[in-house]
C-alpha cells in the first residue's frame, strides 16, 4: 500500500519525543475546531446517557453505539487533516460507510471488551455487587459501591483495551481491513511502541483521574476526551507515514 509523505516522514529518535510530537499536533488540529470538538464530545455524551437509561439492556447496547460514534469522528478528522471543516454531521458517517455492518461488528466489539475488561476490574476488587450495579444498572441498591474509588477502578482501567485497539477503526476505515484483522493489527501496531503510548495516555489518565476526584472539574473531560481522539488520530498519522509495523500492510 502506498502512503503519501507528510511531516511525520522523519520519526523523532526517542518515545518521549514522539509522544510529544503526537501532542503538539493534536493541539494543532485542535485549533482549526475546537467549540466543534468540544460540541461532538457533548453530543456523545449525551448518546451515551439516554441510551443507557433503557431498562436492561441500556448499558451493553450503549457500547455498541458510542464507538460507531467514534469512527465517524475518525472520519471527520481525516477530513478535517484535508483542509475540510469538522462538521457535526460526521458522527453519523459511521452508518454511511458501504461497510456499515461490519463496522457496527467491530465497535460492539472494540466497546464490549473494554467495557467487559472494565466490569471484570471492579468486580475483582469489589464483589458480584459490582456487575448488578453496572450491567443492570442497579447502582441505587448497591450503596457500598457510590464511592469515588469505585469510580477509578471501574473506569481508569479501561484506558488498556482502549489503547491497544486505538488503531482498530482506521484499520478498517482506511485501510480496508476486516473486523478481526483492524484488532489484531491495532494490537501488533501498538505493542511495537510500547513505551510511546503509555507516555502518551499517562497526561489523559492523570487528568481523567482528577476530573473523576472532584466535581468541580468535570467539565475538564469536555477538553481530555476531544484531545485524546486527537492524540489518537495523529498517532495513527505517525505510525502509516512510518509504516512501523507489518499489520500495515497485512490488514
Amino acid at each position: 500500500m502506498s502512503i503519501a509523505a507528510d511531516e511525520f516522514s522523519a520519526s523523532p529518535p526517542s518515545p518521549a519525543a514522539r509522544a510529544l510530537r503526537w501532542y503538539r499536533e493534536a493541539f494543532r488540529l485542535w485549533r482549526r475546531a475546537p467549540l466543534m470538538m468540544v460540541g461532538l464530545c457533548v453530543a456523545s455524551l449525551v448518546v451515551e446517557a439516554l441510551i443507557q437509561l433503557i431498562p436492561l439492556a441500556g448499558v451493553t447496547v450503549s457500547k455498541g453505539v458510542v464507538p460507531m460514534l467514534a469512527a465517524g469522528v475518525w472520519v471527520g478528522l481525516q477530513r478535517l487533516q484535508q483542509g475540510e471543516g469538522l462538521r457535526f454531521s460526521c458522527l453519523w458517517a459511521g452508518w454511511r460507510q458501504p461497510r456499515w455492518r461490519s463496522l457496527w461488528a467491530l465497535c460492539a466489539s472494540v466497546g464490549l471488551i473494554v467495557f467487559g475488561f472494565q466490569l471484570a476490574c471492579a468486580a475483582a476488587w469489589f464483589g458480584q455487587g459490582a456487575i448488578d450495579a453496572v450491567l443492570l444498572g442497579h447502582m441505587a441498591t448497591h450503596r457500598e459501591l457510590q464511592t469515588r474509588a469505585f469510580e477509578w477502578v471501574l473506569l481508569l482501567p479501561g484506558m488498556l483495551p482502549s489503547i491497544l485497539l486505538a488503531f482498530a477503526m482506521p484499520l478498517f476505515l482506511f485501510r480496508g481491513a476486516g473486523c478481526a484483522q483492524a484488532l489484531a493489527g491495532s494490537v501488533r501496531l501498538v505493542s511495537a511502541m510500547p513505551l510511546t503510548f503509555v507516555l502518551a495516555m499517562l497526561p489523559q489518565a492523570a487528568l481523567f483521574a482528577v476530573a473523576l476526584s472532584n466535581p468541580w472539574a468535570l467539565p475538564l473531560l469536555l477538553v481530555v476526551l476531544p484531545i485524546g481522539s486527537l492524540v489518537s488520530f495523529t498517532a495513527w498519522r505517525d505510525v502509516s507515514a512510518m509504516r512501523m509495523a507489518p499489520a500495515l500492510d497485512h490488514a
